[in-house]
């Protein structure tokens, strides 16, 4: 719901206090506080990127971003989440399309398909469902949305689908801007005033995320393709940015240099702490003596991850990694919602300080982002046309990372993980080796992310000759094949041998 402008603030602050009695004192208020010195007390019902809507004893108000000075949080979305489903009963069809939606309104984009996915597995042909998790109906038949669009001639340019045509003149390097075709240097851009995931990431029409948008060109038959992937709220991609963050290629920097421009981007920041190591530059708003521990552990883990990815190129300029000091802080200056802890977007990686900062907290978001930028650096613009399963299972196999000292171990088992996909199995939720190797990133979920690195962890620790056959499918997805057919033509056992063991 839009805000209700005009309202005098004397006049709001005697309506919250004529109506305070009627707030459920069960649960703590949440508190929206503005940068005029005024606060809204109540309920927050919605988090998203037009900002903060409150529901209060006066009435129902969405704060703009831009007016927030903090909020504080009565009680945590998530564990709020949790009480809800434990009020949905199996096989409630309606308890679980409701609680989705409620999910895509608190930007908690994985645990929402994890909810539709429920009430597909109740009625598989349930439209609603289908239709929020990016299924398309062609020849009678719910597809992907890329099948949809392959079938109707378009193709995939990095984030989105686009025409034949289109994509000629993309590969050619040409942007379109004002109707023609011109070179990136003649296009021009503007730099966006709050930092965003690409605006984000990739993120962007439909399903889960919001309504589809269609380029200025028209599509085949009459259809237009989307602008850009379905599910905004996930966590990797950045809309087609450049995915190597100027690291490589540049001329290094003088420490004097560095250091200006460190100081410089402080300030612009409005960050609280800055602090260079050896290829990051962390800004803090949080404890600076964790996010030094933070960017030096990052230096450790970055040496490794060269060796790993057999990345030989030079990094001759820092990457930056912005660490808010909370999770509220975090929402309000990303526009995310609570369902999102970390992300990459192509040019640097954002997370927050939590209370647990080592172990499955700051450290390992930090450890599953890096993962994403060093995909970045070594895939380039095919990263956006990997499958995601791919990519985010890799992420979680080295989210997983410990370092003790200088010495890094990879490849520990994440516990909760793991007990994510057992009770799948054990209750028959799981999600089959078929399906989750065509996944896209609408329908990808929750519990996804445990299927993807139980395959990953399998093929390289597991099979015979799997580590063998995964490396081969790495070092060719890197060129960009077909995610799907190189799956088929690598591991040719038939799919169903493959789930079996």
């Amino acid at each position: 719901m839009r805000a209700r402008r005009g309202i005098p603030l004397l006049l709001l602050s005697a309506l919250l206090v004529a109506g305070a009695a009627v707030v459920q004192p069960a649960r703590a208020q949440d508190v929206v506080w503005k940068n005029d010195g005024g606060k809204l007390r109540g309920r927050i019902v919605r988090e998203g990127r037009d900002g903060v809507t409150i529901e209060t004893p006066g009435g129902t108000y969405t704060v703009p971003h831009g007016e927030i000075a903090r909020v504080e949080r009565g009680a945590d979305v998530l564990s709020e989440l949790e009480q809800k489903k434990g009020r949905v009963k199996a096989g409630d069809l309606r308890g679980w399309l409701d609680l989705g939606k409620w999910c895509q309104n608190q930007e908690l984009w994985p645990q929402a398909i994890d909810c539709f996915g429920e009430v597909l597995a109740i009625e598989p042909d349930h439209e609603d469902a289908r239709f929020e998790l990016g299924y398309r109906r062609l020849e009678g038949k719910w597809v992907t949305e890329g099948a949809y669009f392959e079938a109707k001639g378009f193709k995939k340019w990095v984030d989105r689908w686009v025409t034949a045509e289109e994509y000629e003149k993309l590969e050619q390097g040409l942007v379109q801007k004002d109707g023609r075709w011109v070179t990136d240097d003649g296009a021009g851009s503007a730099a966006p005033a709050t930092e965003t995931a690409s605006a984000s990431r990739p993120k962007s029409g439909g399903g889960a995320a919001g309504g589809a948008k269609a380029p200025a060109g028209g599509g085949q038959g009459g259809e237009r393709a989307p602008a850009g992937p379905r599910g905004a709220g996930f966590p990797w991609g950045a809309g087609g940015a450049a995915p190597l963050g100027g690291q490589v290629g540049g001329k290094p920097l003088s420490p004097e240099d560095r250091a200006a421009q460190l100081d410089q981007a402080k300030k612009a920041g409005s960050w609280t702490g800055a602090y260079s190591t050896k290829y990051y530059d962390v800004f803090s708003n949080g404890p600076g003596e964790e996010a030094q521990r933070f960017g030096k552990t990052m230096d450790l883990v970055c040496d490794e991850f060269k060796v790993i990815f057999k990345f030989d190129a030079e990094i001759t300029r820092p990457f930056p990694i912005h660490l808010y000091a909370n999770q509220q802080e975090f929402m309000g200056r990303t526009n995310h919602g609570a369902g999102v802890g970390g992300f990459y977007d192509g040019s640097k990686i954002v997370a927050y300080h939590k209370p647990d900062g080592g172990g499955h907290g700051t450290q390992s978001t930090l450890f599953h982002e890096g993962t994403h930028q060093f995909q970045g650096l070594v895939m380039g613009r095919n990263m956006w046309r990997a499958k995601i399963w791919l990519i985010e299972g890799l992420a979680v196999f080295f989210e997983a990372t410990d370092v003790q000292g200088k010495k890094v171990s990879t490849g520990a088992i994440p516990r909760d993980r793991l007990a994510h996909v057992k009770r799948a199995i054990s209750s028959g939720s799981y999600v089959r080796l078929s399906e989750l190797v065509r996944m896209e990133q609408a329908q990808f979920g929750a519990l996804h992310y445990a299927h993807a690195w139980s395959l990953i962890y399998f093929f390289l620790n597991g099979a015979g000759g799997g580590k063998k056959r995964f490396v081969e499918y790495w070092e060719r997805a890197k060129t960009g094949e077909d995610g799907v057919k190189l799956f088929e033509e690598i591991f040719d056992k038939p799919i169903d041998e493959i789930e079996q063991a």
